[in-house]
């Protein structure tokens, strides 16, 4: 193509020289005729060398921009990478938290409910065994005062006392095995003869004092057993609801933070593709720039030669 266009140019000035020159000097018309191909080849040497300049100056610039834009979505795609990675993290231990929060409020409320069963039969237990006691007090305190003013047979009339105050007996543990026979002894002989069983009534009355001292002190030892259980029991219950709310609060604030940690683990992947994407289009790009630079400047040199030779062959 290149020679072709010199082969016109040779011609036109060719004719041009022969049409205005015909008569000048054959010599003089083909050295000028050669100068003007000179300056025209000269003149086109130039044009495209400030063209192929312009044109790497495009290369170069274009080259270090996306080869810039490249290395920071390399860096943006290795910063995401490892945010994806401690996102995730962070939202298998928001979500472990969570758990066990959730299990530390079911154990608190558990605990309450299995300490509630327990006061409950401590409760229970208490008052019947304090209503036991109080009764078998309340039956000796009726018996010892008759005994000592001598009416123990009429008030041992009835076989209900009797049956009280021997079951009481047997059941003491301060009493020695002697006491009891002796207080059996009694009770049956007072409940037969209503004159009483004088001779041993106040032996009697001792053992029957004994035994409600004892059962006065079991009874104070209870008691305050079950006041102790009771403040015990309070105190837990208000420690455990403690525990329950600051799970309750804990459960909510893991459960907003693992939802914020999804959102933001999707839209740093949706980030991350992206720039993946950005990154293959601007690999691409570089390539095709500098195929095309490359492919342009072996055009340009191939041309450049041409013209040396056809200067050489003009000299």
């Amino acid at each position: 193509m290149r020679t072709i266009a010199m082969t016109t140019t040779l011609c036109s000035a060719y004719v041009t020289v022969a049409e205005t020159a015909h008569n000048a000097n054959p010599v003089r018309r083909v050295v000028s005729l050669l100068q003007q191909m000179q300056t025209k080849i000269e003149q086109e040497a130039e044009t495209d060398e400030k063209m192929m300049n312009k044109f790497e100056c495009y290369c170069t610039k274009n080259a270090e921009k996306v080869n810039a834009q490249i290395e920071d979505e390399k860096t943006r795609i290795e910063a995401l990478e490892s945010d994806v990675e401690t996102q995730k993290a962070a939202r298998t231990q928001t979500i472990s938290d969570l758990q066990q929060a959730k299990d530390d409020r079911k154990a608190a409320k558990q605990a309450i409910e299995e300490a509630s069963a327990i006061r409950e039969k401590e409760e229970a237990d208490f008052k019947e065994e304090s209503g036991d006691i109080k009764a078998n007090l309340a039956a000796l305190n009726k018996a010892i005062p008759a005994i000592e003013k001598g009416m123990a047979g009429s008030f041992l009339q009835a076989p209900a006392v009797v049956a009280q105050l021997q079951r009481i007996a047997q059941a003491s543990m301060t009493a020695s095995s002697a006491d009891k026979d002796q207080l059996t002894a009694y009770l049956q002989q007072a409940a037969a003869d209503q004159a009483g069983y004088a001779p041993a009534s106040g032996e009697v009355v001792g053992i029957l004092k004994t035994m409600r001292d004892e059962m006065q002190k079991n009874l104070d030892e209870i008691t305050e057993q079950e006041e102790t259980a009771k403040q015990s029991f309070a105190e837990m219950q208000v420690a455990k609801e403690k525990e329950i709310q600051a799970a309750t609060r804990s459960i909510e604030t893991k459960t907003e933070k693992a939802g914020e940690l999804s959102v933001k683990i999707t839209v740093t992947k949706n980030d991350l593709k992206e720039t993946k994407q950005t990154l293959e289009d601007d690999t691409g790009y570089s390539i095709e720039l500098d195929q095309s630079c490359k492919s342009k400047a072996k055009d340009y040199e191939e041309v450049k030669q041409m013209r040396a030779q056809e200067l050489v062959a003009i000299a």
